[in-house]
């Protein structure tokens, strides 16, 4: 075999073995830029890191040159950096000059070299390894739980103060839940992910607690009352509680009873921050959870609620726990859907996990953290404030010439319409100025979403390319982002370059022909 076929095929083999072996989680794909630490109120997202990481290598850059320069005899022979430098350095020059003129492509050189230098850098830096990478992980699990937490806590305050009222079915609800309740509150914060683990593992091995039998027994024997109202309902559960044999001690027994399994009420979780994590493929997709009690029904599978089928046995165990209904009864015992809680949310979301693999069946222990990385760098033009600005700055620019180069009113004359220095006076001016102040708001737009729409999909494209076939395809895509992070930093910095001529344009007709009489 040739040297050429045996490349070609040592290429397939890398991208046929990246496609069916080596798969990455499907990324999470976020518009925002994620916060990577506050100062007080104020956070410091990823990409203002990035910004500033690349303005210190720039600020470096600078230095060097600046240092080899001090000696006049060494910088009159430039070789390696300081020659590259200063072949850029030129060619921009030399450009400005072309479209600016010779007097006034001096004046735009420093500003439009910067903005094209600064992203050049920025976009490219954003194609190195440790951008979206590296970074703390948000666990889904934690994530989801918490907020769910929350959010019951909040209910549960407002049914003491008698801000919220009850439906019968809603009591129904409740006293199926605690009916089926698995009291012992299943922790989620991180460091206590495995004594979860345990406590799950014991209930999928059907070994409920004596208490947990309790409260079954109290609330099917006497549940609460229909007609309840919501002020008296935290005391109606505390009572049966207390039946059973929990007390509070000291330690919120009674409140987090209520809270890990009190059943979760439509609008409570906030839609925002409650984000349901569904597996799918080989990672979490996140949606936004549809919680109970929206209106009167039944407690039928709910993909995004998750809600828990369970198959009691005769002695009132768990006998079986699914996510979709159980397809058999167990003697006498139909399967019954359960609510979501805190705790069957947290037992879906382990059911979830077992599916794809996250769970050993025979131990109960997650094999590894699943979550979202909050990378702590990312492209600079990901985020869209970071175009918006670099446009503003632009327009800004442009207008500041444009003031030093044929005055203040002829500059802002164009957009009135009036006056001794209006391009197009009366009526019909007034129209062309309006039309004017429309076409630089759309040039700020146009500025803001060709520089992030272009990086951004970039990024997105990166991600799906290493996320189907790990090997060889990425690299092909890498090479384009280069092309791609050259072409939008020098678009941007030469449509400002433009812009800034056209606003002086005149003022240089007339005094090149003045030097001419």
């Amino acid at each position: 075999m040739s040297r050429r076929r045996l490349i070609i095929f040592a290429v397939l083999a890398f991208a046929v073995f990246g496609f069916f072996v080596v798969r990455a989680p499907a990324p999470v794909i976020a518009l925002a830029a994620e916060p990577v630490v506050s100062i007080g109120s104020y956070e410091i997202t990823n990409t203002i890191l990035s910004a500033w990481v690349v303005i210190v290598l720039l600020g470096i850059a600078a230095f060097v040159v600046w240092r080899r320069t001090k000696d006049v005899e060494q910088a009159l022979v430039p070789s390696g950096f300081q020659n590259l430098v200063e072949a850029i350095y030129e060619a921009f020059l030399n450009i400005a000059q072309q479209v600016g003129g010779e007097r006034n492509g001096k004046k735009f050189f420093p500003f439009v070299f910067t903005i094209f230098i600064f992203l050049l850098i920025g976009n490219w830096f954003a194609l190195f390894p440790w951008n979206n990478v590296i970074g703390p992980v948000e666990n889904y699990r934690y994530h989801y739980l918490h907020e769910m937490e929350v959010s019951v806590m909040e209910v549960v305050e407002d049914l003491e103060h008698g801000e919220r009222s009850l439906s019968d079915h809603e009591i129904d609800a409740i006293n199926d839940a605690f009916g089926n309740a698995f009291f012992e509150p299943i922790p989620f914060k991180v460091d206590k992910q495995d004594k979860s683990d345990e406590i799950i593992h014991k209930i999928r091995k059907h070994h409920l607690t004596d208490t947990e039998f309790a409260v079954r027994s109290e609330f099917w024997t006497n549940p609460i009352p229909q007609g309840t109202k919501a002020e008296d309902l935290v005391h109606e559960i505390e009572t049966r509680l207390e039946a059973a044999g929990i007390h509070d001690e000291g330690h919120h027994e009674l409140e987090y009873a209520m809270v890990f399994n009190l059943p979760i009420v439509a609008g409570d979780a906030e839609l925002v921050k409650a984000t349901g994590p569904i597996l799918s493929g080989d990672g979490f997709k996140i949606i936004p959870p549809r919680t109970l009690f929206a209106e009167s029904r039944d407690f039928s599978y709910d993909a995004f609620g998750e809600p828990l089928v369970i198959e009691p046995a005769a002695d009132g165990s768990v006998a079986q726990l699914c996510l979709i209904e159980c397809e058999t009864a167990i003697g006498d015992f139909e399967p019954a859907v359960v609510p979501t809680t805190v705790n069957t949310a947290h037992l879906g979301f382990i059911l979830r996990m077992e599916e794809k693999g996250y769970v050993d069946e025979e131990t109960g222990e997650t094999t590894g953290t699943v979550g979202h990385i909050f990378p702590i760098f990312r492209a600079l033009a990901s985020d869209v404030n970071l175009p918006l600005a670099l446009a503003l700055w632009s327009f800004l620019a442009v207008q500041y010439f444009g003031m030093r180069g044929v005055g203040v009113g002829a500059n802002f004359g164009k957009y009135i319409g009036v006056g001794s220095h209006a391009i197009v006076k009366g009526p019909m001016g007034v129209f062309v100025g309006v039309l004017e102040i429309v076409s630089e708001v759309g040039r700020v737009i146009s500025f803001t979403f060709r520089l992030f729409g272009n990086i951004f999909a970039g990024e997105v494209v990166l991600f799906i390319s290493m996320f189907l076939v790990a090997f060889v395809v990425p690299t092909v895509f890498f090479g384009l982002e280069v092309f791609v992070g050259f072409i939008q930093a020098f678009v941007f910095a030469m449509l400002t370059l433009v812009f800034a001529s056209t606003a002086v344009g005149d003022h240089d007709e007339h005094h090149d022909e003045a030097a001419e009489h």
